[in-house]
């Protein structure tokens, strides 16, 4: 089994390790984000938010296998896309559309020294289906890039044509939306190589249509992305700051 896409995932993610949290999956599908593992104080279990505060939820209410499972899994040792292909995928874990209320557009502060009210232009072609992706295990593969940038609430489907993965993605603050652009080009390039190396390219999404939403369920940044747009803010020619301004559609 070929190791090409595991070792150009492991060299192109290993940064967002820094700013590893620890999630909570609950009994009913949703989660919770902490800042570290949780504690268990008799009946219940204790966490910090990612915002600092300390919260408690029922014992019961942990879904104590599912958690584990998940905060054990290292992107750095995954295989290569042959792995994901031979029906052994570790469950995801279920989105969630809101976690909070959050004021004010994610686009503010993207410039230093600025801060730009953000009306955004509704774009009704770019939105969630119905109908899945046509390759399952290419659809997976991001999941498996956004999780590694630990960015667990989002949905994905076909785009507006058959040959577009569509991909939403909650996020919170300008740092999580340079953070999902990141994972989200970076997996793009690297399968995009790979099935192109092993003359699969006809399992290569055509184009990564991207819905960036902030807590209020308000679009922080829309993209429709080709494999070459996602190589430029993969290989490093331009920072995600930069890449948003260029590339965003409203």
């Amino acid at each position: 089994m070929k190791k090409t896409l595991g070792l150009a995932l492991l060299a192109l993610l290993a940064s967002a390790w820094s700013d590893a949290a620890y999630v909570l999956i609950l009994k009913d599908g949703s989660h919770q984000v902490a800042k570290e593992k949780y504690k268990v104080k008799g009946k219940l279990v204790e966490f910090l938010t990612t915002t600092g505060t300390l919260r408690s939820i029922p014992l019961s209410l942990l879904d104590v296998k599912a958690t584990e499972e998940l905060n054990a899994r290292q992107f750095g040792s995954a295989l290569p896309l042959d792995w994901v292909d031979a029906n052994q995928v570790p469950p995801t874990p279920t989105p969630t559309p809101s976690v909070a209320k959050m004021v004010g557009a994610l686009r503010s502060g993207l410039a230093p020294g600025s801060v730009t009210t953000i009306r955004p232009t509704p774009t009704p072609i770019v939105t969630f289906h119905d109908t899945k992706f046509a390759d399952a295990r290419v659809d997976q593969a991001f999941q498996q890039g956004l999780e590694a940038y630990h960015l667990y609430l989002y949905r994905t489907s076909r785009g507006t044509e058959p040959t577009y993965l569509f991909i939403e993605v909650q996020v919170n603050g300008q740092k999580e939306v340079s953070r999902a652009l990141q994972a989200l080009t970076t997996t793009y390039h690297v399968v995009n190589q790979d099935l192109l190396k092993r003359n699969q390219a006809g399992r290569i999404p055509e184009r990564l249509e991207v819905l960036l939403l902030n807590e209020a369920g308000k679009e922080a940044g829309v993209f429709r992305l080709s494999p070459a747009d996602a190589e430029e803010l993969a290989s490093g020619k331009v920072t995600p700051e930069a890449f948003f301004v260029e590339k965003v559609m409203f």
